[in-house]
């Protein structure tokens, strides 16, 4: 057998060049194709095969790469029903998964429900082009592919009515007979007139690797080839090692002359930005499949796409962006090199997609395109794995929780909490049990500022629990999506609705950029376009907006709180909005500033103790500084307020003394009933545990670095300044922050800023020992308190960022300088 295969290799090679060098095969040549066809079919009947082997075959036989024919099969995937109901099941006998016997997020739920009937079955998992759902979405698809008129992959208004007035004519209405007429006319076995293939071409497409790799690529289990490939949008390289080991990998392999493939991208591309914070993307061009020069298609010419086959690495790279500018690509796009390596050693062409897992297994692997090329199916396969991998995280972490009851109940809090006027029978949250030991009073002004923003914002309270639900999301905070959940289905959300929403679907452009804001809000919130905020502004005012810019800050802020305290949720349904009121009297109002310690000196001679993160030293001290100062001529999204007119909306102790802090003028002039709490809350923390204003300071500047907040950072010199260092102090000490080499500050404040950059960046990897580890370093209170401080920076920074804030050019914060102590 094995001398067998090896003749027909050397055949088809020879085969390979003969076709290379003519046009047409001769009757001589078929026939001796056939009974090439015919050998190989009787050597393997009906049995397993070579990928390539079936697809020769069924050329032979006639095929028109038609689905389920040749090598079109279903995709390979470690996730099925029956590995979904015996990991993921509360009742793992059923014949059905409910959404109350699910044990994963209801957004994981919706979208593994593919039918939407409150059941998973094993239908809703079925991708098989038996599957009615399958075959109405290729028919579905077809009509799509007719009506997308420019070849982008999305039909406007305009394509609409430009079909529309096609079948019918110029009329004014559309019958059954005219909508199929039109749709189907010139078409043949499911191509339009002049794309149908001959044996000729399939087979040349066959042996150049057009119509797809005669390689099978990796299987299930097995390692994923590494590669290093050029980026098509900005200089560089991707590395696939270099995204291994945090979290799973989408490859999204295809090609600007795949018409299906056009049509199905921005399907992906709509992944990406709903699980990018949860995965990396990165898309490999590949060979062309239907090049002029090839198997050129009239679908192709009729959108104007029409390239030949590249014969070097810049031609491919070329043509790579033209794809870049008419399908605009979210994910990071590489070019496979001109001889294909990636796309035969993932069997990559014409189109496909994987998962692999963060260790660099394959995971999932869709059916070759165009027809197994099925985004839905992809996602439903990576919801599998991030379930998978918050299972493992899950176990590996549970030993290191916090656990909340071997905390004191809720009567010996209070014994510790200021009494309140209202809410001693409330439930206390299991946040406020964890803190109240060392912070009561800020605890006590916590909870104020919670009920706050889940009662008294100015927001819809449908909007404002969707919002809170994408910034838990992107922040890996179950207990706040939980939390979210509960408050959308209380403000009156239908389940329809609720399911609706964590299936991706919103209900209007509206509250599509709102929720885009508050995405992009906790992910990149220094690079959101001027233009989405005017457009939030223009549909729901200035008010309005500026709550979602401090509720974006409010929840950055609680997400870390409980993720970095480990904090699991008081049980199986979250406590609702709870209305604790506290005297004013046991709160700072006025504003302070905790007195000066003195300054400890920088560390000669010292030793780096922490591992170095990605590329801190790449960006230079002095490119830091020229960031702020085009801070001070940012143009503003929103008006700053003056202090006389926020003056009549303050209660008498915060207006007892101006202020000139911009942050400060704009989140109270604007929402004042969210901004007094949270001042309230950090200001009465300053006076309840006092610390060493320098390294505060230094620990927020690391923070601002971390998200490239310049506004904020600009502060953070400020206040140094205010603490008591000279300008060459303050210099010398955030060169040294901004370095790769920490070896000047003492071991322990270097520990705490890389907490602080872990916290910042990625507060989900936090587990309980890194919370341990700052409290052996600083002590139990002191550790509470500079935890506070941290969480308190990503509300500062994203209010900053939010507004795009206009850096103030002299020192506002002088106003407030305490004496400097001796």
């Amino acid at each position: 057998m094995k001398t067998i295969i090896r003749m027909m290799v050397v055949w088809m090679a020879m085969s390979l060049t003969a076709f290379a060098q003519s046009k047409d095969i001769s009757p001589e040549e078929m026939q001796k194709l056939k009974q090439m066809g015919e050998y190989m079919r009787s050597i393997y009947g009906n049995g397993p095969a070579p990928e390539g082997a079936k697809m020769f075959m069924a050329i032979i036989e006639g095929s028109q790469m038609g689905a389920g024919e040749g090598w079109f099969g279903p995709a390979e995937s470690r996730y099925d029903f029956g590995w979904l109901m015996q990991n993921f099941s509360k009742s793992p006998n059923k014949a059905s998964i409910s959404k109350e016997d699910f044990k994963g997020s209801e957004t994981w739920f919706a979208i593994l429900d593919r039918n939407r009937d409150g059941q998973i079955q094993p239908f809703d998992l079925d991708w098989s082009d038996s599957n009615p759902y399958v075959e109405m979405s290729y028919m579905l698809n077809r009509v799509f592919r007719r009506m997308d008129t420019k070849g982008d992959g999305a039909l406007s208004r305009e394509d609409w009515n430009a079909f529309f007035d096609e079948a019918t004519k110029g009329g004014t209405s559309l019958t059954a007979e005219d909508l199929t007429g039109t749709l189907l006319a010139g078409y043949n076995a499911g191509f339009i007139a002049g794309d149908a293939p001959t044996p000729e071409i399939l087979l040349k497409g066959l042996f150049s690797g057009e119509i797809g790799s005669m390689y099978e690529g990796p299987k299930v289990g097995q390692q994923a080839p590494l590669f290093e490939l050029r980026k098509v949008q900005g200089d560089g390289t991707i590395q696939l090692k270099s995204l291994l080991g945090d979290k799973p990998i989408v490859l999204v392999f295809g090609n600007f002359t795949c018409g299906p493939f056009r049509a199905f991208y921005p399907a992906v591309d709509r992944l990406y930005e709903k699980y990018k914070d949860r995965a990396h993307f990165v898309m490999v061009y590949v060979r062309e499949a239907h090049p002029e020069d090839g198997w050129k298609m009239q679908a192709n010419s009729r959108v104007g796409v029409a390239v030949q086959q590249p014969v070097t690495f810049e031609e491919r790279a070329n043509v790579a962006g033209q794809f870049c500018q008419k399908l605009s690509p979210k994910i990071p796009v590489v070019v496979d090199e001109v001889n294909d390596p990636m796309g035969h050693a993932y069997s990559g062409m014409p189109a496909r997609l994987y998962v692999i897992s963060p260790e660099g297994n394959v995971v999932f692997k869709n059916g070759r395109g165009p027809f197994g090329f099925k985004p839905p199916e992809l996602e439903q396969a990576l919801v599998m794995s991030l379930l998978e991998e918050e299972a493992k995280a899950v176990k590996e972490k549970k030993p290191d929780s916090a656990d909340v009851s071997s905390h004191p109940k809720d009567d010996e809090i209070w014994n510790i909490l200021p009494q309140p006027v209202k809410g001693r029978d409330l439930p206390l949250p299991n946040w406020a049990k964890v803190m109240a030991v060392q912070l009561p009073k800020t605890t006590a002004a916590l909870l104020q500022l919670d009920y706050a923003q889940r009662t008294k914002s100015p927001l819809d309270p449908k909007l404002r629990a969707k919002i809170r639900y994408v910034i838990a999301q992107a922040n890996r905070c179950e207990y706040s999506k939980r939390t979210a959940l509960l408050d959308l289905q209380n403000a009156g959300a239908t389940e329809e609705e609720v399911r609706e929403f964590l299936a991706g679907e919103t209900s209007s452009e509206s509250e599509r950029n709102a929720l885009t804001f508050a995405h992009l809000h906790t992910t990149d919130a220094p690079h959101i376009e001027d233009s989405l905020f005017e457009k939030l502004v223009a549909s729901y005012g200035e008010k309005k907006t500026a709550a979602m810019v401090l509720l974006g800050a409010y929840g950055n802020f609680q997400d870390r709180l409980l993720l970095g305290l480990g904090i699991q949720n008081e049980g199986e349904r979250p406590l609702p909005p709870l209305a604790f009121e506290f005297d004013a009297s046991t709160f700072q109002s006025q504003p302070v500033l905790p007195s000066n310690q003195p300054v400890r000196a920088l560390v000669q001679g010292g030793a780096d103790v922490v591992q170095d993160d990605g590329d801190w030293g790449g960006v230079s001290y002095q490119e830091l500084q020229n960031r702020m100062k085009l801070q001070k001529d940012r143009q503003q999204r929103l008006r700053t307020p003056t202090w006389e007119e926020i003056v009549p909306t303050l209660p008498p102790q915060f207006a007892a003394r101006p202020t000139r802090i911009v942050w400060n003028l704009v989140c109270m002039g604007y929402v004042p009933e969210l901004a007094v709490p949270w001042s309230q809350a950090t200001r009465t923390m300053w006076v309840e545990a006092p610390q060493d204003r320098v390294f505060e300071e230094c620990l927020f500047w690391v923070q601002t670095r971390a998200v490239q907040c310049n506004y904020c950072m600009g502060h953070c010199e400020m206040l140094l300044e205010v603490a008591g260092l000279s300008s060459a102090e303050v210099t010398d000490r955030l060169r040294a922050l901004a370095s790769s080499d920490w070896s000047m500050f003492s071991e322990k404040e270097q520990r705490t800023f890389a907490y602080a950059r872990k916290l910042t960046v990625k507060p989900w990897e936090l587990t309980q020992a890194d919370f341990k580890t700052l409290q052996q370093d600083l002590g139990e209170k002191e550790a509470m308190a500079v935890f506070f401080w941290l969480c308190r920076g990503l509300y500062m920074t994203r209010v900053s960022d939010g507004f795009q804030l206009k850096l103030e050019s002299d020192n506002v914060f002088a106003d407030y300088a305490p004496q400097k102590s001796k």
